[in-house]
């Protein structure tokens, strides 16, 4: 299944099922599982409909024909649950890269992977900005925006992640580090780590992460690692999320505007694991999992309240 919260109800199950049938990953097994689950109840087969019929009843989005697994006659379209695979500029890197010194990106949309020259691993996220060089034996990443996974090879020389203001410091491990602006966020995926903070430098235990920010008090916690590193399969995992925030993590991955209309609809919260690079698969599941209406001018979905 893609969502991972609470078992919810029939109609939010449709949601979920129809984003696997539609999913690149599908296999046979899923079909057998999703008839399985159709004769369930009677109830399913009903909600795969509304379902539906609400993504046939959407405006200002364009549906997508699919053909459902015989011999259940079921629905002719399809909701995603946030669906779609990621919209890659240049297609994702499926191998490893070589790389070496000098400075990497990607675009809107774009993931990329590289092996350093060290021997170190670096997954760049969409809109992401790096530069890696080796002087006096020292290792060093500049993340000047974005995203990365960084599996650090093991080496007598120290790797430095510098973040601005900001660094990280280790010879080997595997962390997950984000910067947007003068907020960073480090987690210690495997491996020790020590971060400086503003205040003085601290040990990074593995499962813990650290999120900084200017005028801000340093926060740790332990994350869902698996939530976490979600965005390396073209996914993106929220836990009882506000909509404004889900909104946010999504348009990183399109140009295709997702805006929130009014302070209603930013604070409705959602959860599940949502695919993404498609904002409009990802606004027909709203209209059918929250109270909202979703209309589309070709340049940005507009999302709102459903009661104004």
């Amino acid at each position: 299944m893609i969502f991972r919260s609470e078992p919810e109800h029939a109609n939010r199950q449709a949601g979920e099922w129809l984003a696997r049938l539609h999913a690149d990953d599908r296999v046979p097994e899923d079909d057998a599982a999703f008839r399985a689950w159709l004769d369930a109840d009677p109830s399913h087969q009903d909600a795969f409909e509304r379902a539906t019929m609400v993504w046939d009843a959407v405006p200002g989005l364009s549906a997508t024909d699919f053909a459902p697994p015989p011999p259940a006659q079921l629905s002719r379209r399809l909701v995603l649950a946030g669906g779609g695979a990621v919209v890659l500029a240049g297609g994702l890197t499926l191998g490893w890269r070589q790389a070496y010194a000098g400075v990497y990106s990607t675009g809107i949309g774009e993931q990329r992977r590289l092996v350093l020259e060290d021997g170190s691993r670096v997954m760049l996220d969409t809109d992401t900005r790096i530069r890696f060089f080796v002087r006096n034996a020292v290792r060093t990443l500049a993340l000047g925006s974005g995203r990365i996974d960084l599996d650090i090879a093991a080496d007598p020389r120290p790797f430095v992640i510098d973040m601005g203001a900001r660094r990280a410091t280790a010879r080997a491990g595997r962390l997950d580090l984000r910067r947007e602006g003068d907020a960073v966020a480090v987690t210690a995926i495997q491996g020790n780590a020590r971060v400086d903070t503003a205040g003085a430098a601290v040990s990074l235990a593995p499962g813990n992460r650290i999120a900084m920010a200017a005028g801000r008090a340093d926060r740790i916690d332990q994350p869902e690692l698996d939530d976490l590193i979600a965005w390396q399969s073209g996914r993106l995992a929220f836990r009882d999320e506000t909509l404004a925030n889900a909104a946010a993590e999504m348009n990183r991955y399109s140009t295709h505007a997702l805006v929130i209309a009014d302070p209603r609809a930013a604070a409705l919260r959602l959860s599940g694991v949502y695919r993404v690079g498609d904002s409009e698969a990802f606004a027909r599941s709203l209209a059918l999992l929250l109270p909202v209406r979703v209309a589309s001018d070709g340049q940005s979905i507009r999302i709102s309240s459903a009661d104004r």
